[in-house]
């Protein structure tokens, strides 16, 4: 297990470190220059190490002599990042890059990858004028002594060929990071999560994994990466931008974890904050009033505070509420927050520290959190699965159950009372034929009624059913309510099933017919609702799952998948039988 840790801790550690240059190969030479320089305008000097001082140089020229001849087909391969650059060729200007007029009037400057200039032969006893002028008027990096320390000349090809052997595995692992979060965040809407109270939490965990991604291969592949994608602004942009989305999202996505009503106002706020935020940094950017280089360090300074908020009300949550699932997220993103934090104290005190530290929290953070996640996606596919199996379930039981209330036996029989009754008196034909209608209504209605009723709706239904049996039946049939507690709510024909099996089977098989009670009850947290006949009954062993029994078990089975209620039967023969219902009342009023 160790030997697996240190083999995975050194992985991590290659895909991180951080390199000043891409490494080119053997057939690319580096290329300097010797003569004399000349500092913000001054006198010119003999080049020397401690002259380069990134802090208080602006501008450098060097006239002098290349060591190495550029030959016919090789190309100067430069690193300007931000630096504005004029190179002379026996006082003929041959390059001319990162000027002012490149780019749009809201930047300043763009792109810090290396570039090709195809400046025909250049021999080393021609003289060579290099002028440096920085972009920005400070600069933690030596990018002046970084530019004269990268020289190098070579074919194209050798230059995609070192980036291919050493650099590419960046890119690429960045883009699979934002592969992945495509993946999920196409998911999450094509497949069944909408159908989970918190498929957002995936939906954010994908974006989350995207804007990961694609800061990833932006830091870590700036130094070829306009090669690449010729575009310096776009480039730019995106990289400046990732950090400042990758913060929004991280507020969104632990808004989604979170249970507490509370923390996700909160959450809530701290987005909108942090998003005006954002806006107002874009506002200053676009209008050429600031450069978002210029403000790397607020606005990263800006969202670690805000992660770190992030994580102190994710912990205040885990201990208040024992949610095990915010355990897992303040596990999962400790590591960027650690790195944020490290960004906090370099940007305050100054430190030489490189960004590229970052990379190390991001990668840590979204490992850790497809980890979690896995079992997490697993658990909600199961219960959509489930929630598909039950929804069908149910539709075939309110079939069944309309099917098994509307028997032909059933309607004939009453069909006939009714014809009889027509003859004999018309009033109460009249109000027969009322009852009758309102009890096939209320059959017909259940079918497409999927939400659960009050139960007075049910005794009403089941008063329907009972009118029309006595009119047959007359004074065989006893009916006894003892209701003390009505107000709850189940699922549509649960009880007339019950009492027309009740009669059908149990009381009118006796010649002097019988009495049936139906009573509620409230104990604690439970709702009794029974149904008591003193019929026939019936075997204690007798199995119920035949086709005259039908009505009972689709009664049992809606109970189960509406409302986690339960059905249990007792019966003695030619004692009676008992139906007892029980629900629970927490789950009832919440579903109300």
């Amino acid at each position: 297990m160790a030997g697996y840790i240190a083999v995975g801790i050194t992985m991590v550690l290659h895909l991180i470190k951080y390199e000043e240059s891409i490494e080119m190969i053997d057939s690319v030479p580096n290329i300097s220059i010797s003569g004399l320089l000349s500092i913000d305008g001054g006198l010119e000097q003999e080049i020397a190490q401690s002259n380069l001082d990134p802090n208080s140089i602006h501008s450098i020229s060097i006239r002098g002599h290349f060591n190495h001849n550029i030959t016919d087909g090789k190309s100067l391969i430069l690193w300007p990042r931000n630096l504005r650059v004029k190179l002379y060729v026996n006082d003929e200007l041959k390059i001319s890059t990162g000027q002012k007029d490149e780019f749009p009037s809201f930047i300043q400057y763009a792109g810090n990858s290396f570039k090709l200039f195809y400046i025909g032969e250049v021999s080393i006893k021609d003289e060579v004028r290099i002028e440096v002028e920085k972009a920005y008027a400070s600069c933690r990096i030596n990018v002046i002594s970084s530019f004269f320390d990268h020289m190098y000349c070579g074919m194209e090809n050798d230059v995609y060929q070192s980036i291919i052997e050493h650099e590419l595995y960046h890119l690429l692992f960045g883009l699979t990071m934002t592969l992945i979060g495509i993946l999920i965040v196409t998911q999450s809407f094509l497949q069944s999560f909408p159908k989970i109270s918190e498929h957002y939490l995936i939906y954010y965990l994908g974006w989350f994994f995207i804007i990961g991604g694609i800061f990833y291969a932006y830091d870590s592949s700036y130094k070829y990466i306009d090669l690449i994608f010729p575009y310096p602004v776009i480039n730019t942009l995106i990289d400046l931008l990732s950090v400042p989305t990758f913060v929004l999202f991280c507020l969104l996505f632990s808004r989604s974890a979170v249970q507490s009503k509370q923390l996700k106002n909160y959450f809530t706020g701290l987005s909108s904050v942090y998003s005006i935020l954002a806006l107002a940094i874009l506002y200053l950017q676009f209008s050429g009033t600031r450069d978002l280089h210029t403000m790397q360090d607020e606005y990263l300074i800006i969202g670690g505070v805000f992660v770190l908020l992030t994580g102190v009300c994710t912990l205040y949550e885990m201990i208040k509420l024992r949610n095990r699932r915010v355990l897992k997220i303040i596990i999962a993103t400790l590591p960027i927050m650690f790195c944020l934090s490290l960004k906090i104290i370099n940007a305050i005190f100054d430190h030489g520290l490189d960004r590229a530290y970052l990379r190390i929290g991001i990668l840590a953070t979204s490992s850790l959190l497809l980890y979690f996640s896995f079992s997490y996606l697993k658990k909600t596919l199961f219960i959509v699965e489930q929630e598909e199996h039950k929804n069908l379930e149910l539709q075939n039981a309110h079939i069944a159950i309309m099917l098994s209330q509307i028997q032909p036996h059933f309607l004939y029989n009453a069909l006939n009372t009714l014809q009889y009754i027509c003859k004999k008196d018309s009033v109460l034909a009249a109000e027969a034929i009322e009852h009758f209608a309102k009890y096939l209504r209320g059959n017909m209605d259940s079918l497409s009624m999927e939400h659960l009723i009050p139960f007075q709706e049910e005794l009403e239904h089941i008063n329907h059913y009972l009118y029309i049996e006595k009119l047959r039946f007359g004074d065989r049939i006893q009916i006894v309510y003892d209701l003390p507690y009505t107000d709850f709510y189940i699922p549509t024909l649960t009880l007339q099933p019950i009492v027309e099996n009740a009669i059908r089977h149990g009381i009118t098989k006796r010649p002097s017919g019988g009495t049936v009670w139906i009573t509620t009850e409230l104990e604690q947290n439970n709702i009794y609702i029974k149904v008591i006949d003193n019929g026939v009954g019936f075997q204690d062993n007798k199995n119920f799952d035949d086709r005259s029994h039908i009505g009972l078990i689709n009664v049992k089975k809606r109970l189960e998948l509406q409302c986690n209620g339960a059905l249990t039967i007792s019966s003695s023969k030619n004692q009676g039988t008992t139906v007892i219902i029980c629900l629970n009342r927490n789950w009832n009023k919440d579903d109300e």
